[in-house]
């Protein structure tokens, strides 16, 4: 099973660009398909040439309930 991250997709006037705030990875495509393929693509990029190392970015993710 994959590790899941937070990703974020906007649409510019050329391209598509996918982005994950926590790894600052960034991909563009054509399509929308194509820059989350990117983006997966970079960040297995990243865990294989950095690992543990991601960890020491500080960051975990918490669920906050506000009523």
């Amino acid at each position: 099973m994959g590790v899941p991250f937070v990703v974020t997709v906007e649409r510019t006037p050329h391209e598509y660009v996918a982005s994950c705030d926590e790894l600052r990875a960034v991909a563009s495509g054509a399509t929308e398909q194509e820059a989350l393929a990117n983006l997966k693509e970079a960040i297995r990029r990243l865990i294989s040439e950095y690992g543990g190392e991601l960890e020491l970015l500080g960051k975990r993710r918490v669920v906050v309930e506000v009523g």
